[in-house]
């Protein structure tokens, strides 16, 4: 059986330890400094609730986290802690002084009565918003101390997991004259569950993608924007223009909002802060949320254009529903038409997309022929900046509303494995090098022009990669060795290329866990904006 352990805030209810333990920190997070000065290792404690379950995948969001559990009768279950309803309480709780904090955690649990006058406090001081106006829902699912089971319908998919063909042939039926012939690009599913403020994505056996959680910006793209979404519901509009179009029985706008089926199964997504994104089987992506600072991608280069230049309705707009992303963009193409006001697009077969991530406010994506695009907030060089010039307004980033090609990258070795954090992705290529864009971790300097190298080949050999996970301000790898055991390191996006060199790390929790149990392997870790997950077997 696994054991699932974890550090940092306990008050949020993520590190599932009981109604008893939610003030109490067992384990606090230390800083580098305190390890390095004071020659300790990170402890942890051990997560509540899974009994005799074994967690096959999990996620870390803001305030809460999500995992696949696997019973006796492999039977998966998607279980939660913390507060997978909550951003702005939590982020109220956060700076209120610990005594009034712990007030109101522990008398903001689940309702077992009507309310008490202390209850009433801890509402009053915690803060209400149009979420917490459903007080017993509220209550319910947005302050777990242990591990609740969320049902979903079919249960859960799981990564490596090969699609089954009644699943194909269950999201083509609308195509059955083209069923037999079709060759989808994946056939196996990848990132199956996904975390971030306040919301929570599973994708199910049979290919559904079903979201929960807060709801203002569209997050759980459900075709309506409401306070939240209290259970799992599937996403709207995740097929091609196409497709609805063919299909749909709606009438104006409303025909992407109310169109819940799919055109294919989903194998993958990830999720920004109020955003999310979603590959499915063909290689197409979708994005959904807020969008106006280029999130949904859906953008167009200009034939001429610097970057940056756009002229699309839809780019800068706030969607309640998925969108197909595909303006693609050739990076190696000479010239435009003169007649095209826009630059040249891939073709549809190297524009298929293989991976996706998604960072705080930005998607990323590799298409199937290797070439690598970010789109969203401040992630591409501004092209009228100049550092030489003092302009207290300019920046030296700018937005990006469609897929940018990213250059850097060995055009010879192909990407395997992308995870982004808050503000960077990290790419992994064949050799084993890992690769980052984004903002540094030393000092705010944005390096979105192009990837630079994180960790040279030969520490960590890809073909024995167990996990490659981003959270917050760091990538964690997890990779088998030739005696059995686990290698984790983790790795940031330096400013200096001396720290970049010399930047790869062994966390000291590892020290913690060979002394506390030999025995455990480390499967995964999954980072948290105030908690850390360790997932062993």
């Amino acid at each position: 059986m696994s054991v699932v352990y974890g550090y940092g805030a306990q008050w949020t209810g993520a590190l599932s330890r009981g109604r008893d333990n939610l003030i109490t920190d067992e384990a606090p997070e230390l800083s580098p400094e305190e390890i390095q000065q004071l020659g300790v290792s990170q402890s942890m404690v051990k997560l509540k609730g899974l009994d005799d379950m074994k967690c096959v995948a999990a996620s870390a969001g803001w305030g809460h986290t999500a995992m696949i559990a696997q019973d006796r009768d492999n039977e998966r279950k998607l279980m939660v802690c913390g507060r997978p309803h909550d951003f702005q309480t939590l982020m109220r709780l956060r700076r209120l002084p610990p005594f009034l904090r712990d007030f109101c955690v522990q008398y903001s649990l689940p309702l077992e009565a009507s309310m008490s006058m202390l209850q009433k406090i801890a509402s009053f001081l915690a803060g209400e918003n149009e979420v917490t106006f459903h007080e017993h829902e509220y209550r319910r699912y947005s302050n777990i101390p242990e591990m609740l089971e969320i049902k979903i319908p079919s249960g859960t998919a799981l990564e490596g997991d090969r699609i089954d063909n009644e699943v194909f042939e269950l999201h083509g039926r609308k195509n059955a004259a083209n069923s037999s012939k079709r060759s989808p690009l994946h056939t196996h599913y990848q990132t199956t569950l996904a975390t971030s403020a306040g919301t929570t994505a599973v994708i199910s056996k049979s290919g559904m993608l079903y979201m929960f959680g807060l709801n203002q910006r569209g997050q759980c793209g459900s075709g309506t924007f409401t306070p939240n979404v209290w259970n799992p519901s599937p996403i709207h509009g995740l097929a091609s223009k196409r497709y609805i179009l063919d299909h749909g029985t709606g009438i104006g706008e409303n025909l992407f909002k109310e169109f819940n089926e799919q055109e294919n199964p989903i194998v993958s997504v990830a999720l920004g802060l109020q955003h999310g994104i979603a590959l499915d089987s063909e290689g197409q992506v979708f994005c959904w949320g807020k969008g106006e600072r280029g999130q949904i991608g859906q953008g167009r280069r200009l034939a001429d254009d610097a970057e940056g230049q756009d002229d699309e309705p839809n780019e800068n707009r706030t969607f309640e529903h998925a969108l197909h992303v595909e303006n693609f963009y050739d990076p190696y193409a000479t010239k435009s038409a003169k007649e095209d006001i826009y630059a040249p697009l891939l073709s549809p077969s190297d524009s298929k997309i293989g991976l996706i991530s998604a960072g705080m406010n930005f998607s990323l994506a590799v298409t199937s022929s290797n070439l690598l695009y970010i789109w969203g907030k401040n992630c591409v060089p501004n092209p009228s900046f100049s550092a030489s010039d003092f302009n207290i307004r300019a920046k030296a980033v700018a937005d990006s509303t469609y897929p940018r090609y990213v250059p850097g990258l060995p055009t010879n070795l192909q990407i395997i494995k992308v995870a982004c954090g808050t503000h960077h992705g990290a790419m992994l290529l064949e050799d084993g090098s890992i690769w980052a864009v984004g903002v540094a971790t030393d000092s705010p300097v944005p390096m979105w022009d192009e990837a630079v190298e994180v960790l040279s080949p030969g520490i960590v050999d890809s073909s024995e990669i167990i996990s490659f996970q981003a959270g917050f301000d760091r990538t964690v790898i997890v990779s088998g060795l030739e005696n059995g055991k686990r290698q984790v390191i983790e790795i940031q996006l330096w400013s200096n290329e001396e720290l970049r060199q010399f930047g790869a790390v062994r966390p000291s929790y590892i020290d913690w866990l060979e002394q506390e149990d030999g025995s455990q392997k480390v499967l995964s870790v999954h980072r948290g904006w105030m908690h850390t997950v360790v997932v062993t077997v």
